[in-house]
């Protein structure tokens, strides 16, 4: 009875390629597994072939005979496959010794690396995220106008016109932003005003204190008055000087003079 046979680990739409025992370290040769991963398998053979590394010509046969394994075992588009999968691992290291000085011995260690490359038909799956993000990043934002109840609907205003709305604010904003700078204009005035003496008035008001000013300077009323009132008195006084000086003495009253002894008769 013969032995049963191993269920395929990958499935339909891919195919994969071995190579055991490259003489090469799992760290050099990784280095060349990752120029490959995720890219078409087109690019990866391009990339391969004008590499500088050794391995790197071992590494596109074995890529080459996973496309082939998918072609003809598996009936894959060879223009739409993409490696998929670059697995290293670590082989078998064999050991060597070398002679040193005084006598002695040093250690040598040939490292051996398997790789694995999976190739598959992935087309669609590849390129419809890419054209999701495009039309993700072309896409135009919502419009201003859903959040403005009165903004008409974009089709019945020409391109322009619907820019316009859609970039107008609410009017109690505008109504707001005046208030506040109002508030702000006023608060400076305030704060930046002189004081009133420094202030310099318009020329009309500039004559109207002059003449105020001469008002005030000249000699006010009750001082006239007062004057007048002390030249009515000198006047009255000098008046009745003069009278007394003009009106003769009252001489029918009895004379004045000592008086003599036995005088009464």
């Amino acid at each position: 009875m013969g032995k049963q046979k191993h269920e395929r680990s990958l499935a339909d739409h891919e195919a994969q390629a071995i190579l055991s025992n490259v003489r090469i370290s799992p760290r050099k040769l990784n280095l060349v597994a990752a120029m490959i991963r995720n890219l078409p398998a087109s690019r990866a053979i391009a990339t391969l072939t004008f590499s500088k590394r050794r391995i790197a010509h071992q590494v596109r046969k074995t890529l080459e005979s996973a496309i082939a394994n998918a072609e003809n075992n598996h009936q894959l588009n060879v223009d739409n496959l993409v490696v998929t999968r670059a697995e290293v691992g670590r082989a078998i290291v064999m050991r060597r010794f070398h002679a040193r000085g005084r006598g002695r011995s040093a250690q040598i260690e040939k490292w051996f690396s398997h790789i694995k490359i999976v190739v598959a038909e992935k087309q669609d799956e590849v390129e419809a995220p890419v054209r999701a993000r495009r039309g993700a990043s072309r896409a135009m934002p919502a419009p201003m106008s859903a959040l403005i109840p009165d903004a008409p609907p974009p089709s019945a205003v020409p391109d322009h016109v619907a820019v316009d709305a859609t970039m107008a604010l609410p009017s109690t904003v505008d109504d707001e932003g005046e208030a506040a700078e109002q508030a702000l204009s006023a608060d400076q005035v305030a704060h930046e005003a002189p004081p009133a003496e420094h202030v310099t008035a318009p020329v009309e008001a500039a004559t109207e204190d002059h003449a105020h000013t001469e008002a005030t300077l000249s000699v006010p009323a009750t001082e006239g008055s007062e004057a007048e009132a002390a030249e009515q008195a000198m006047s009255a006084d000098a008046a009745e000087a003069a009278d007394k000086a003009a009106t003769p003495p009252d001489r029918s009253g009895p004379a004045s003079g000592p008086e003599t002894p036995g005088g009464a008769a």
